[in-house]
């Protein structure tokens, strides 16, 4: 197989195993080909990850990470996975559900969904999302790119485990690579990711799927520099859009804090959240379909407290979702040390002389 210096596009030879190879779409992480199995004859999606210097450990975490998702990719909105394996130059592949397309495509199209819909393929995900923390995994990168929309029209998650690996590119050059509009500030920040971050991922996305935009939008002209500053220290605008309900705005605004601790603490309860929402305006409800890890125990119930929405618009505060048994809080991190937050100031400021010269 020889790589493309550009893209790392696979040209001139077929996979071991796979035929009419078909490069779709590339980018700076990842290639995507069409392919055909020849062992079923089915079309599938071979996605190659181009993640450089990534050490043996890493390879050997991104093995385990892939074989959970092997199971979890029975979820009807996780994207299926039927194989991985690795190219003769130590690149990651997965062999994927061949997908029509992907949210971002049709934010982009003149077919958005309603908030009806947007709220309900918001719940599947949040399904989704919570079937995979129960058995130890977090996605890391929701954003529309990685929604992919099914041949039977239902969202699904991809992508999992990638942002492991590129989290092991040294943090400037992480920066000066920026990882979207779509991250939660902790990422940003070299916290560790926890359910929270995907809560933050999954509202963004929800966000713009009613704004037409992420929260923290890049401006015409913004430097990256400027936008990760907003990530880390703007608070979101409530949805100025009249048929969303003012619960719905408050909910995003929630589940936008800047502080991983004070969003909800668990997708079931953001899926409740929304569930609520549906019943409230008469919507049909949505199922929120999760299943409980075989090796694991259901965590204990927390205790009951009351929450408080951090909406501008004086209705009244939401309340504990009373529907849940078994959901997990996120506990509230520690403090960030002065040293990291030193070098990451340095290193917007490089990027800033960068950018201005």
């Amino acid at each position: 197989m020889t790589p493309s210096a550009q893209t790392g596009e696979l040209t001139g030879e077929v996979f071991g195993g796979y035929t009419d190879v078909v490069a779709l779409s590339g980018g700076m992480h990842s290639t995507v080909h069409r392919a055909t199995e020849k062992a079923t004859g089915r079309s599938v999606a071979l996605k190659v990850l181009n993640v450089a210097d990534v050490t043996p450990r890493e390879l050997e975490a991104f093995a385990r990470e892939s074989a959970v998702l092997s199971t979890l990719s029975a979820h009807p909105n996780i994207v299926t996975m039927y194989d991985s394996f690795f190219t003769d130059d130590g690149r990651p592949v997965l062999v994927l559900e061949l997908c029509a397309g992907s949210l971002a495509e049709r934010l982009a199209g003149d077919n958005p969904p309603s908030v009806r819909e947007a709220v309900a393929m918001t719940v599947k995900l949040a399904g989704a999302l919570e079937t995979a923390h129960r058995a130890g995994v977090l996605h890391r990168d929701i954003r529309p790119e990685n929604v992919l929309i099914t041949e039977y029209g239902e969202p699904a998650l991809a992508d999992f485990g990638v942002a492991r690996l590129r989290s092991s590119i040294p943090a400037t050059a992480e920066l000066f690579d920026f990882p979207g509009e779509h991250v939660a500030p902790e990422l940003l920040l070299g916290q560790d990711a926890g359910e929270a971050s995907d809560v933050y991922g999954l509202a963004s996305t929800l966000y713009e799927m009613l704004t037409g935009a992420p929260p923290m939008a890049a401006y015409a002209g913004e430097k990256p520099a400027e936008t990760i500053l907003r990530i880390l220290r703007d608070p979101a605008r409530p949805v100025d859009r009249a048929d969303v309900p003012y619960a719905l705005s408050d909910l995003l605004l929630w589940a936008l804090a800047k502080e991983a601790g004070q969003r909800p603490p668990s997708m079931a309860w953001f899926a409740e959240e929304l569930a609520r929402i549906e019943a409230r305006n008469e919507w049909s409800r949505t199922p929120t379909l999760i299943r409980e890890p075989k090796s694991q125990v259901a965590p204990p119930t927390p205790p009951r407290h009351q929450v408080r929405l951090r909406g501008t618009r004086g209705r009244p505060r939401g309340e504990r979702p009373q529907a849940l048994s078994a959901v997990r809080t996120s506990s509230v991190p520690e403090p960030l040390p002065p040293a990291p937050m030193t070098r990451l100031r340095a290193a917007l400021r490089r990027l800033t002389r960068s950018a201005d010269r």
